[in-house]
């Protein structure tokens, strides 16, 4: 723990994390802030992100959020992206940005929210899930996915009624069908009887006058 606590204590020194702590958030709250940075690092297909809520701990901020990008490319579009994000959702501007050219672990410091995107070796090596781990891990819901499965499970759902429909219309035409050809048959039977009918009555006219 200690070993880990005194490299991360350097790196925030070398970094600049300690800058000016009185600046704050202009907009968002800083759950709010984290949030939305976690689902802007999702949307650039950022792996194993996480919230740590540091509210109550002794630290110089509220929230990390820790990501990972396989490569330099995505690291750089994964923080290029969260800054746009932040900006245009939020009206929130980062105030330290460090690591953009190793891209290896970019740093980027809103002071009540500090953002770590990470190459999978260096987050493997510093580990700061561990040394916060008094920190509670705030569930980070992809919500584009969630999105596209409610939509996807509303499709499925119209689909099913939509079926259903189109067989309850079929059974009722087919009963229709039946109902008609049973009515035809019955006109029919009543034809026949009536003709029988009136047959017999001039035979026995017939039979009557001959007499």
């Amino acid at each position: 723990m200690v070993r880990y606590d005194d490299r991360f204590r350097e790196l925030c020194n070398d970094r600049h994390l300690s800058i000016n702590r009185r600046f704050r958030l202009r907009n968002a709250r800083p759950l709010q802030l984290a949030k939305q940075i976690a689902q802007a690092a999702l949307e650039k297909k950022a792996e194993d992100v996480t919230i740590l809520d540091l509210t109550q701990l002794d630290t110089v901020t509220d929230y990390f959020v820790i990501c990972t990008g396989e490569v330099n490319q995505q690291v750089k579009a994964i923080a290029t992206h969260i800054e746009k994000s932040t900006r245009e959702t939020l009206g929130e501007k980062a105030a330290h940005r460090e690591g953009m050219d190793a891209l290896n672990w970019v740093l980027i410091d809103y002071i009540d929210v500090v953002v770590h995107v990470f190459r999978p070796s260096f987050r493997d090596y510093y580990r700061l899930e561990d040394l916060w781990s008094d920190a509670k891990v705030i569930e980070v819901v992809d919500q584009a996915t969630s999105k596209s499965a409610v939509k996807e499970s509303a499709k499925r759902t119209a689909a099913i009624k939509k079926k259903a429909l189109v067989i309850t219309q079929k059974s009722a035409a087919k009963k229709q069908a039946v109902k008609k050809k049973t009515a035809k048959k019955a006109a029919k039977k009543a034809v026949k009887k009536a003709v029988k009918k009136a047959a017999k009555k001039v035979t026995r006219r017939k039979r009557d006058a001959s007499a």
